[in-house]
This record gives C-alpha cells, sequence and structure tokens, in this order.
C-alpha cells in the first residue's frame, strides 16, 4: 500500500524527464549558437526556392509545425584584417563588411605627432569607406556585417612584385553572394575594384546597390589659413567641379550626368570614386550626422543582381600624380576663382622646386633658390618699372607748380604735362605696367607654395620644423613686415600725404595677415623683399641716370 501511495505522488508532482533533456538541450544549442564578443548578429534573408523536382508531403497536426523549413542562419565569424602595402602607404581591409578599415601614410605625421596620418576617420558607429548599400535595411545588415572570405592575409606591392589582387567573397545561407576583387599596381595610383553581386533568392525585390566613401576624410591640417582651401565633398559632373556644403544640405543630395568622380578631399589628400562600367549616370552625398558624411556612386542592377567596376584614388593631391591619372582628377586642386587662371604656371614652378630639392636637399633652401631665379627672370621688367618711378620722382616738383599755376583748367594741365613727359622722356605708366607683368607668376607660385603636399612636415632650419604650418614664434611673419615697410620708404611716391600714409600702412596689415600663413610662403615673401630692396638700392643709389 505505502508503494502504491508513493508512486502515485511521483506521478502527480515529480517533472517529465524527458521535458527537462529538451530544455537542457536548448540551453546548450544557444550557447554553442551565440555570436562571438563583439559580433554583430546577421539577420535571415529569404531562403532559396525548393529546386523543381522535389516535392515535399504535406503533414497534418503537429506534424506541419516540425515540418516547416527555417531559413539558414549564418556562421559567425571572427573579423579578418588584410594588410595591403605599397611603398610608405599601409591600406587594412576587412573581413566584415568587405570594406576599408585604415589608409596609413607613413611619411606623414598626424598632428598628435604619435603616428602616421590615417586618411580613414574614425567615428564611432559609422560605416567604413567602400561599403555597399541597398536601403533595404536585413541586406545592409549583411553587407556591413557579413564575412568576406579574403583570398589572402597580406600583399606587399613593390617594383619586384608590381601587381596583385585581393578577393573578398561573401556567401550568405540564403544564396546571397557577393564578390570584390581590388586590382593593386606599383606604376599605377588607382586601385581597380570590381563588384559581382548575386541575389537569386530577391530577384522580385529589384534591390539597387550604392558604394560609398565615408565618413569624411583623414589627413586635414589644423591651420587658420587653411581657409582659402575647401574641404568637403566634391563632385566633377557635366564637366565642371561641384563642392558641397554640408552645413547647408539636407540628408541627400544626387548629381545626375556625367560623372567623372566623386570624392572627399581637402588641403594635401583625396579620395576619389571614379565609375567606370556597370554604373549609372549619377553620384550622391549623403549626410546621416555631422560627422558622418559620405560620397557614393549608384551601380546598374537587374532583378537584385549587378556587376560594376569602379576605380578608387586615394592618396595626396600631388599635380603630376593627378594629372597622370587621368579622369581630370588634376580638377580636385583648385586655387580660386582668381588662381585657377594662371594655373598652367604652377607646374612648372612645382617641377623648378623639386628640381632645387634634388640639389640641396631641404625644401627652405629650395624656396630661397627659387625666388632668387624668378628675380633673375624679372630683372629687367622690375629694373624698368624702378627706374620709371625714379623718373617721375625727378619731375614731381614741375608737376606740382603745372597744377597750381593753372587750378581748375583740367586740359591745360594735362597738355602741360604730356609736354614734360616728353622733355624729360618719362612713362607715367611706366611703373604699374612691368609690375602687372608680374602679378600672374606671383599668384601662381603663392599657390604653388601654399597648396604644395611636399612641403607639409618638411623642415628649414632653427625653430622651422614644418614649412607647411605657421611660424610658431611669428619671426618669420615680422621680419617680412620690416622688409615691406623698408621697401615702401625706398619707394618714390608723387601721391599727397594721406595717400602716402595709407600706404605705409600696409606693412602692418601683411604682418597680421600673413602670421596665419604657411612658415615656406613667409620666407618666400620675405626673400623676394630683400631681394627687391637690394635692386631699389642699386637703382636709386648706384646706377647713373
Amino acid at each position: 500500500m505505502v508503494f502504491i501511495i508513493w508512486a502515485m505522488f511521483l506521478g502527480q508532482f515529480a517533472p517529465p524527464p524527458q521535458e527537462q533533456t529538451a530544455e537542457v538541450a536548448l540551453q546548450e544549442q544557444a550557447q554553442k549558437t551565440a555570436p562571438l564578443p563583439g559580433t554583430p548578429e546577421l539577420p535571415t534573408l529569404p531562403s532559396l526556392p525548393t529546386p523543381s523536382g522535389e516535392t515535399s508531403q504535406p503533414a497534418t497536426g503537429t506534424e506541419t509545425q516540425s515540418a516547416q523549413p527555417t531559413p539558414p542562419a549564418p556562421q559567425i565569424h571572427e573579423e579578418i584584417l588584410v594588410t595591403v602595402t605599397k611603398g610608405q602607404m599601409e591600406m587594412i581591409f576587412s573581413s566584415r563588411g568587405g570594406v576599408l578599415k585604415h589608409v596609413k601614410m607613413h611619411q606623414y605625421t598626424n598632428l598628435a605627432g604619435d603616428g602616421p596620418i590615417d586618411l580613414i576617420p574614425q567615428v564611432a558607429g559609422a560605416k567604413s569607406p567602400l561599403t555597399l548599400e541597398t536601403g533595404n535595411a536585413a541586406v545592409d545588415q549583411v553587407l556591413a556585417n557579413g564575412h568576406f572570405e579574403p583570398s589572402t592575409q597580406s600583399i606587399d606591392i613593390s617594383e619586384s612584385s608590381p601587381s596583385a589582387n585581393l578577393v573578398l567573397h561573401l556567401k550568405h545561407p540564403s544564396g546571397f553572394e557577393v564578390k570584390r576583387t581590388f586590382h593593386f599596381e606599383w606604376a599605377k595610383a588607382l586601385i581597380s575594384v570590381d563588384t559581382d553581386i548575386q541575389a537569386p533568392n530577391m530577384t522580385t525585390d529589384n534591390l539597387q546597390y550604392s558604394v560609398f566613401w565615408g565618413p569624411g576624410l583623414g589627413g586635414q591640417v589644423d591651420i587658420k589659413a587653411d581657409f582659402i582651401s575647401f574641404a568637403g565633398p566634391t563632385t566633377f559632373v557635366n564637366n565642371e567641379r561641384e563642392e558641397t556644403n554640408v552645413d547647408e544640405m539636407d540628408k541627400i543630395l544626387d548629381f545626375r550626368g556625367e560623372v567623372l568622380w566623386t570624392a572627399f578631399q581637402n588641403k594635401y589628400f583625396a579620395a576619389a570614386l571614379i565609375p567606370d562600367k556597370g554604373f549609372k549616370s549619377s553620384a550622391r552625398v549623403v549626410k546621416k550626422d555631422s560627422d558622418q558624411v559620405y560620397v557614393g556612386l549608384n551601380l546598374e542592377s537587374v532583378q537584385s543582381s549587378a556587376s560594376a567596376t569602379h576605380l578608387l584614388y586615394i592618396g595626396t593631391k600631388n599635380l603630376e600624380t593627378l594629372e597622370n591619372s587621368g579622369y581630370k582628377l588634376f580638377r580636385l586642386i583648385d586655387y580660386g576663382w582668381l588662381g585657377n587662371k594662371f594655373a598652367f604656371l604652377v607646374k612648372p614652378i612645382l617641377k623648378a622646386l623639386g628640381f632645387f630639392y634634388g640639389i640641396l636637399g631641404n625644401y627652405g633652401w629650395s624656396i630661397i633658390g627659387l625666388t632668387l631665379v624668378i628675380k633673375m627672370i624679372l630683372f629687367p621688367l622690375t629694373h624698368k618699372s624702378f627706374k620709371s618711378m625714379k623718373g617721375m620722382q625727378k619731375i614731381a616738383p614741375y608737376i606740382k607748380v603745372i597744377q597750381e599755376r593753372h587750378k581748375g583748367d583740367r586740359q591745360k594741365i594735362n597738355e602741360e604735362m604730356l609736354g614734360l613727359y616728353k622733355k624729360y622722356k618719362v612713362n607715367p605708366l611706366g611703373g604699374c605696367l612691368p609690375m602687372l607683368l608680374q602679378i600672374p607668376v606671383f599668384i601662381s607660385l603663392y599657390h604653388a607654395l601654399f597648396f604644395s603636399i611636399e612641403l607639409r612636415g618638411a623642415p628649414f632650419m632653427l625653430w622651422i620644423h614644418d614649412l607647411s604650418a605657421q611660424d610658431p614664434y611669428y619671426v618669420t611673419p615680422v621680419l617680412m613686415g620690416l622688409t615691406m615697410f623698408l621697401q615702401q620708404k625706398m619707394t618714390p611716391s608723387t601721391a599727397d600725404p594721406v595717400q602716402q600714409k595709407i600706404f605705409m600702412f600696409m606693412p602692418i596689415l601683411f604682418t597680421f595677415l600673413f602670421v596665419t600663413f604657411p612658415a615656406g610662403l613667409v620666407i618666400y615673401w620675405t626673400v623676394n623683399n630683400l631681394l627687391t630692396i637690394a635692386q631699389q638700392y642699386y637703382i636709386y643709389h648706384v646706377a647713373k641716370d
């Protein structure tokens, strides 16, 4: 009787052993399939349709519920970083999303001075450059976080190994597949990127793909005078260079027409996406946040599949490199409205600067050498200008007498002054015209030095450790102001006292203006002033009339 009662008690209150075992098994399975630490969990996409010829038997009751197919779960992978080195450039690709995570320029130091420049800003929560997007949340999450199996984990491009390919391959369990092939060449600055996308399970969704660069671009320098140069999204469309002010734009700005490239650029560096084949005639700028701005190209797709090739330029805004790369990439460099008119003179000036650097090994002394050569070339013009000024100074007392003698009679004053000019063989415009002819050279030289990547981080001597940065102790701007003041004092003038006082104020204005300018540019201006002073002294005090 006791055993019967005990058995009935267990039957009422003890849990079924099989259900307990199933619960434990589910917990163990969940632990096994849990994502790795720091790894995003991927969504499932629509499964591939059942191949024709295969049939499934209908079931009833509980059998129907257990027989329903479940979407295949994506396999979780750890992130693999692939390093591609080319000279002093180091590119690091990620298997998570098949994107570019770092572009380090080892020849240039960052603003903190603790390492090389990284041209990819590290912004929390932002998508990396070369991310593919569709606008479909589930697909975009797979594209951004899916595992792109790399063909290798390191590549070294050099003269002895001039070309190589990196393949990043995504295979989602649903049948969605993306293959990206990056082709690198030692002799070319451009990187070719082939993208092949197959989505047999989503043909009716008609997915549209875009490739983006962002968020922004690293390598920006902290110089107050950089307001002269534009930094931000730039697109070359319909033979026009279009700059986008991100502070004034909405979330998306589309460009349609003949797009040669869309890029991010600052004073010294640029990253450009260049459509080759399989792209629509459009580009876009997308603003997701104040520090998350992207430029992108739109791929052509058919039934959610796409095959396209684009080129990537990432590096310095070196004029010769950009010209040799084609696609009008040299238009990434903008010298302003006035500077662009004389941009044809910038290239020979930069070549001359490189020539002197090859001899002297220091860009500071190279600037001085270049200034000497330009001064020698322009010597005849400045000599004629100063001689004309000297002649005007001699006849200034006679001009004053004529003006007082014929007060109010403008015609008579002009007649006698013309006779005076003929008698003393003086051309009143002789001092201005030679100076006007020099203006294009001065403007071109100014822009060549201001935008020259070669000066970035280049030391001169003593306290000047970076010719592209402002003088930390303001010595060169003060010297420039003093030489300009001395030059003004030595220049003959027929202006009235009020105008002369205004002219004497100019050196003070220029001194404050040049305080924020790169040291290399201030050195050029100072040396040019010193040479001009020497030439003035020779003409006014040594040379005979």
